[in-house]
């Protein structure tokens, strides 16, 4: 985090330091986005010259990233706002969502939350810049960490002073030369940054009301999902890699003569035929091989293979412990670990995603399109992307059935987009499947009262 005195003037020494502070990271930045690309560092691995040199990668990066990626936002983040009950009980919004939602819609803002995602689990950080284009409509954009930099004052609460991407000029002089675009609370400047001289190009107002420069991390320290893993990803590739370069050099192995002299004619009937005859007493013919034991080198790729996914903690989906019928508890169980570092993914990410409502809300306000609604109000709903068993979730809506609300029970069924208007035609079905009241044949209860009464004192 780069933090600045709440009162320092922007000058240019002041955003030279902050971009300054953002090149010290770019290295580490490359070689984690090279480690999702399989463009890791065996491949730059000499060996000795005539010997084989395989440099297999299995991409655990990749995939490490993927599955987290799946599992948080494979279903869209779904926004949800308070509630209250109306004269007739029915849970009513305090607010109304649809035209912030109708604005994320329309630029597929689901979209953007993978590729933030995506680069939250690569780096530790992602950046967004909410901005106005050229026909007034909002939109976001995902901006490279690289070279995007926020810079925070240093009081305690460490509140977002201003947010600044950099680019290099298409016609540079020099590899300091910067097209730069600075935001803060107020207003959003273009400049230009040239031979050392810091020339404002264009400012001019927002109202945002906040940073538009948005900042999520994937957890404090910003460490990406596989990051303390590199270590343990390079180990497993060599061990591949060798295993590989074993068997080929099996192949080729030197043969070994004891006692032989041979003639043109032998030596080529060993080429063309790989045969040897006329061996005598003394004369022997053998391979120097290196004795490979498999089974060892497997328990070795077992080993690596079990700490990448332990330390991770992201479940190998492969492995024979999630093969069969295991009941929704067990495998809950199993991704537990997986389970606790999604859920710590997802407080932070949401985080980031109330900074965005809190924008596109204040825009919108600006326009009088929508009222005012503070964050405290809406929540972020992350519906995990798991196969359900939907058939277990039924049998626990029977035994909670009259202990629990209709709409908390039909809520759980997956297939249940709104719990409160199933309910309300789970009802509607009902009365419509009943007899019809006897009213509707000509009586009323009183007269079937009295009816009732006369009979008995008949008898």
């Amino acid at each position: 985090m780069h933090t600045i005195n709440k009162d320092t003037e922007i000058t240019k020494d002041v955003i030279l330091e902050a971009i300054k502070y953002n090149e010290t990271l770019r290295s580490r930045y490359n070689k984690l986005e090279n480690y999702y690309l399989g463009e890791h560092d065996i491949i730059n691995r000499d060996k000795v010259v005539g010997l084989s040199n395989n440099k297999v990668i299995i991409n655990h990066a990749e995939y490490i990233t993927d599955t987290n990626i799946g599992y948080l936002l494979g279903n869209p983040v779904d926004y949800q706002v308070a509630t209250q009950r109306d004269n007739e009980g029915k849970e009513i919004p305090l607010f109304d969502l649809q035209p912030l939602l109708d604005v994320y819609k329309e630029q597929i803002i689901t979209d953007l939350d993978v590729e933030l995602a995506e680069d939250i689990s690569i780096f530790g950080i992602a950046h967004e810049y909410v901005y106005i284009d050229e026909e007034t409509n909002i939109e976001s954009a995902l901006l490279d960490s690289r070279s995007t930099v926020i810079v925070y004052d240093d009081t305690i609460k460490h509140k977002k002073l201003f947010g600044l991407h950099y680019r290099k000029m298409k016609k540079q002089k020099s590899n300091k030369d910067y097209q730069l675009t600075y935001a803060d609370k107020h207003v959003i400047r273009e400049y230009e940054l040239s031979g050392g001289n810091l020339k404002m190009l264009e400012e001019r107002p927002h109202s945002f009301n906040e940073v538009p420069f948005i900042e999520y991390k994937n957890n404090r320290r910003k460490r990406g999902d596989y990051e303390s893993i590199i270590t343990l990803i390079d180990a497993y590739n060599m061990l591949q890699s060798d295993r590989i370069n074993d068997k080929e050099q099996l192949v080729d192995a030197i043969l070994l003569l004891i006692g032989f002299e041979f003639s043109e004619e032998q030596i080529d009937l060993l080429k063309e035929h790989r045969v040897i005859n006329g061996l005598e007493k003394d004369m022997d013919a053998k391979y120097l091989i290196k004795n490979l034991v498999e089974a060892d080198t497997d328990v070795l790729r077992q080993v690596i293979e079990m700490a990448i996914h332990k330390i991770s903690k992201t479940p190998n989906m492969s492995d024979v412990n999630f093969i069969g019928n295991s009941s929704g508890v067990a495998i809950r169980y199993k991704l537990l670990a997986f389970e606790q570092n999604i859920v710590k993914k997802e407080r932070y990410m949401e985080r980031g995603l109330m900074e965005r409502f809190k924008l596109y809300n204040n825009f919108l306000v600006s326009i009088s399109k929508m009222e005012l609604i503070a964050t405290k109000e809406v929540d972020a709903v992350f519906k995990r992307n798991l196969p359900l068993n939907d058939y277990e979730t039924s049998q626990m809506i029977c035994n909670l059935d009259g202990k629990v609300t209709d709409e908390t029970l039909v809520s759980q069924l997956s297939f249940i987009k709104d719990a409160s208007e199933e309910v309300e035609l789970a009802k509607e079905a009902k009365l419509a499947s009943m007899p019809a009241p006897l009213y509707n044949y000509g009586f009323d209860d009183e007269n079937v009262d009295n009816e009732d009464n006369d009979n008995d004192q008949v008898s």
